[in-house]
């Protein structure tokens, strides 16, 4: 009864459109980009996946923000990795069922990034950003604690589906 958002840099517009094509053709799809865009009070009435880009979720965050999605998929969710970035409190603003983030790259540079990206999945499962400071990023990162490590290793890894080079190359070769 609601769409799904997906939200994708401007290069993997097509490929999503192409894979919804192919895999669900049955679905009214919508890439909402560029300037002819429509902008009315309900742009995406009658879509069933909306795609769309990390520029559009900043500078349309009002409108993207102003209906319920049954999901929204971040592709690339490393875009959203500092909390404080506008692209990130836009995420944040969507109201939504489901929540998904979809990247090679979970961290980069310090935990608080992955903080960042389970906020947004699943909301306080990590606790705030002070408490995530203080329970995980300090002890790990400042005292090299590796137990606390485990500990957010365990936490975390239901919830990450990761790919070896190999099960890619293999699944390409099938």
């Amino acid at each position: 009864d609601q769409p799904v958002l997906i939200i994708a840099p401007t290069s993997l517009l097509g490929n999503w459109q192409r894979e919804a094509a192919r895999f669900a053709p049955t679905l009214a799809t919508l890439v909402w980009h560029g300037s002819d865009r429509d902008q009315s009070a309900d742009p995406f009435a009658g879509a069933d996946m909306v795609i769309t880009t990390y520029g559009l979720l900043v500078r349309s965050a009002d409108i993207l923000a102003a209906r319920s999605w049954h999901y929204v998929v971040l592709d690339e969710a490393q875009q959203i990795k500092n909390p404080r970035s506008k692209a990130a409190q836009a995420a944040m603003q969507l109201e939504s069922r489901h929540r998904f983030c979809l990247t090679g790259t979970p961290m980069e540079n310090h935990l608080g990034e992955l903080w960042s990206l389970f906020n947004f999945a699943i909301p306080g499962y990590l606790g705030d950003e002070s408490r995530f400071r203080e329970q995980y990023r300090k002890p790990i990162e400042q005292d090299g604690d590796g137990e606390r490590a485990a500990l957010l290793a365990r936490r975390v890894s239901p919830f990450l589906l990761r790919r070896t080079k190999d099960e890619v190359v293999m699944k390409m070769c099938v």
